[in-house]
C-alpha cells in the first residue's frame, strides 16, 4: 500500500520518550490511516548503525507502514560534520532531513518528549482532506506520568502553556502563517517544498517554524489553528543531563537576528536557505534521497551570515 502520511519526529536527545508518542498515537490514529503512515525518526544519535536495542523498546513501531530512522543530514551546525566546537540548535536541518525522507503527500511534525492527546489525529486527517495546514497546540507540564500512551498524571506548569491559545476559541479557525509552531502541525508536503523547506539561516537560533509559515502563506496556502489538536510534553526533561546543545540569538544593529530574519520574511523573502555543497533545492535533494542516493554533503557556510564570524570559532 502506498504511503499517504509521513510523521516527522526530530530529536537530539538520547531518550526522547518516543514510546510516549508511539503509544499515544496508536491509541488515536485511524487503523486504515496507520497502514499508510511512515514514521521518520530524525535522531542525533542514530549514527552509522541504528540504535536497535533502544528502538526495540519504543512501542509497536512495526504497526507503521514504514519506519525510517536517520541521523540529521550533513550540516555545519551539528552532528559529525559540524564546524563549531559543540552542537548548536539546528531545528531547520532536522526538519528538512525529515522532509528529504518523507514519502507521503502529507507531512506531520511532532516534537519529542510529547504525548498525543485524544482527537489529535482527527485534525491531521482533516488537514489532508482539505489540503490546508493545520496548527496544533501544546502544553509543557511537569512530573508527567504516561501509561500505555495515556497521560494519567502531571503537575501543571503555568509558564509552559501555548501563548496562542485562549479559552473558548473556535475550533478550528483560520489564522496567519506566522502562527506556525513546529511542536504540532500537519500539511501537504508540496507547501513545504515550494518554499525550500525550513530556512537553514535560522539554525543556531530558532524561528524557523513561523518564518517558514509566513513564506508558505504568501503562496496562497491556508492555515488553521486547532486548539483541540493538542500534544502535551515534558518541561523538565528538556534539560536532560548529558545533552549539550548551544543556542544563541545574536544582536544585529538596534535589534537581533531573529527579528531581522522575521522582517526579511515579511518583506518578501519567499524561499528558505537549503545548504549543500552541490547547488540543489530541497525538492531536488528529496528526489535524489528517495531514489536511493545518500543525503547531500555539506560543508557550507563556513561563516555566520549574521556577523561573518567563522563557525569554527563559535
Amino acid at each position: 500500500m502506498d504511503i499517504l502520511y509521513s510523521i516527522i519526529y526530530p530529536t537530539f536527545r538520547k531518550d526522547p520518550k518516543l514510546k510516549w508518542f508511539v503509544d499515544s498515537l496508536l491509541n488515536d490514529i485511524d487503523p486504515d490511516d496507520l497502514a499508510m503512515t511512515q514514521l521518520v525518526l530524525v535522531d542525533r544519535w542514530a549514527g552509522p548503525k541504528p540504535r536497535k536495542t533502544w528502538l526495540a523498546k519504543q512501542g509497536k513501531l512495526a504497526a507503521f507502514a514504514e519506519v525510517t530512522h536517520t541521523p540529521v543530514k550533513p550540516n555545519v551546525w551539528c552532528g559529525e560534520h559540524r564546524l563549531p566546537k559543540a552542537d548548536y540548535f539546528a531545528a531547520a536541518n532536522y526538519r528538512n532531513t525529515g522532509l528529504l525522507h518523507a514519502k507521503g503527500e502529507h507531512v506531520v511534525f511532532a516534537d519529542d518528549l510529547s504525548v498525543v492527546m485524544p482527537g489529535w489525529w482527527h485534525y491531521v486527517a482533516e488537514s489532508r482532506r482539505l489540503q490546508e495546514i493545520y496548527l496544533g497546540t501544546y502544553s509543557k507540564e511537569l512530573a508527567m506520568r504516561v501509561v500505555k500512551g495515556k497521560l494519567v498524571d502531571y503537575k501543571h506548569h503555568p509558564t509552559g502553556q501555548d501563548t496562542r491559545f485562549q479559552p473558548h476559541m473556535a475550533d478550528p479557525f483560520y489564522c496567519t502563517g506566522s502562527w506556525m509552531y513546529g511542536a504540532s502541525l500537519a500539511g501537504p508536503i508540496e507547501a513545504f517544498l515550494q518554499v525550500n523547506g525550513f530556512d537553514e539561516d535560522c539554525d543556531s537560533m530558532g524561528s524557523e517554524d513561523y518564518v517558514c509559515g509566513i513564506m508558505i502563506e504568501k503562496l496562497g496556502w491556508k492555515f488553521k489553528f486547532c486548539p483541540r489538536m493538542k500534544t502535551t510534553e515534558s518541561e523538565e526533561l528538556h534539560g536532560s543531563k548529558g545533552v549539550e546543545i548551544s543556542r544563541i540569538i545574536k544582536p544585529m544593529g538596534a535589534t537581533d537576528a531573529s527579528h531581522v530574519i522575521l522582517n526579511m520574511a515579511k518583506a518578501g523573502r519567499n524561499t528558505g536557505a537549503f545548504y549543500s555543497n552541490k547547488q540543489m533545492t530541497l525538492r531536488e535533494a528529496r528526489q535524489s534521497v528517495l531514489a536511493g542516493d545518500p543525503m547531500p554533503e555539506c560543508s557550507i557556510p563556513q561563516h555566520d551570515w549574521r556577523d561573518s564570524q567563522p563557525l569554527s570559532e563559535m
